[in-house]
């Protein structure tokens, strides 16, 4: 008569039991959204950061944008500077405080190293001989932990102008130098060679008709400059009491990094894809439509950008980001499609370019169209695969 009370007041009691459990867990194991890297760079109570506006005097830098390289740079800077110093347990010098003072790299980071500087921040913006890149990229050291210090900040970075800009994050990279061991860039190998750790921040391209928009104006070189300290303060888990921001906690947008060993994210990959194959799915010969499946491999690293030519490769399309590319993560979707309208007569030759994070490329295998459209039958086609392209 009594047992189905006694099951009850055991019900209860395993209730109550599982209420305790998942309170502890609640407490002490902490939820997947709370979990953070943690900072790599040693905490200091008394910070000393150097900001380095690229070029100046008569090393102007790049002049395909709107003006010249040097100008860009000491706005940023000067911005990152004034912002940075509004935070607490911090000194920031700068290197140059002028556009008409030439500074070789060596005595910038000679000047580091007399201020026993902790870190090293060298301003600069892009450029390339095609005008057509575009995106914010890091450029750290190759020695551990000067490495990992500088992916960390270097991905942080990124996060920050593809959320706040909408500017292309073309990843945190490495150059290697004529020793086997070095780094390419003076501004990196001078002040690690005095065990300061530096990086090289290229906001976007100055150049390019994609980030064109991003340096129309003098104001935008300024709130770059803002974002810089933001994102060095939370990479330094630095708090400001004037502006009411806290970064003494852990930060989710930092990426693990490893600070006795080369961090293979950075990898410099200078080969070109190892395969980029281009296939037709469909033809509509109604509509004189065609759609293609695009497939790359890349062992070394991952694939950015992609062009396409429609006269066998005498004329290209301006470069797409690759559907899935994810510097943070180095993958990329290993296909996707592409679908073209021609019009009547048209016999088009079709062709895919596939660029990896250092621009290296390989073309596809060529599609090209025997018959020209014509809106009733389906048009013959071949794919060639050994063909003689226009070099440019």
């Amino acid at each position: 008569m009594n047992t189905p009370r006694l099951n009850n007041h055991i019900f209860n009691l395993m209730c109550s039991a599982l209420t305790v459990v998942f309170f502890l867990l609640s407490v002490f194991v902490p939820t997947l959204d709370a979990k953070a890297a943690e900072r790599v760079f040693p905490h200091k109570d008394n910070l000393i950061i150097v900001i380095d506006p690229g070029h100046g005097g008569t090393d102007t830098g790049t002049q395909g944008g709107r003006i010249q390289e040097r100008f860009m740079n000491l706005t940023t800077a000067a911005a990152l500077s004034t912002r940075l110093n509004m935070y607490d347990g911090v000194t920031v010098y700068m290197t140059r405080y002028d556009n008409d003072t030439f500074i070789s790299l060596t005595d910038r980071a000679k000047f580091a190293a007399s201020v026993n500087a902790d870190f090293v921040i060298s301003v600069h913006y892009n450029a390339c001989e095609t005008h057509d890149r575009f995106g914010i990229e890091t450029y750290t050291s190759r020695i551990p932990p000067y490495n990992a210090y500088g992916y960390q900040l270097g991905n942080l970075l990124n996060q920050k102008y593809e959320e706040k800009y909408g500017i292309f994050p073309r990843g945190v990279k490495t150059r290697k130098g004529l020793r086997t061991d070095g780094d390419y860039y003076t501004i990196i190998s001078a002040n690690i060679y005095r065990s300061i750790p530096a990086i090289i921040v290229e906001h976007c391209y100055a150049d390019g008709t994609v980030d064109k928009v991003h340096t129309e104006n003098d104001d935008l070189f300024t709130s770059y400059g803002i974002t810089d300290a933001d994102a060095i303060a939370e990479f330094f888990g630095l708090s400001s009491g004037s502006l009411g921001i806290d970064n003494s906690g852990y930060n989710e947008a930092l990426v693990n990094a490893d600070v006795n060993a080369f961090n293979i994210q950075t990898y410099e990959d200078r080969s070109a894809p190892d395969d980029v194959k281009l296939s037709v799915i469909n033809i509509e010969p109604s509509e004189n439509y065609v759609e293609l499946k695009v497939e790359a491999t890349e062992n070394d690293g991952m694939m950015m950008y992609y062009e396409f030519s429609l006269d066998g490769g005498w004329t290209w399309s301006e470069p797409e980001v690759w559907p899935g590319a994810n510097t943070y993560q180095n993958s990329y979707d290993s296909s996707f499609t592409l679908k073209f309208r021609f019009n009547d007569g048209d016999r088009p030759a079709i062709l895919v370019k596939g660029f990896n994070r250092y621009d290296g490329y390989t073309k596809s295998n060529m599609i090209t169209f025997i018959d020209k459209f014509d809106s009733k039958n389906v048009p013959i086609y071949r794919s060639i695969a050994e063909y003689v392209y226009p070099q440019f």
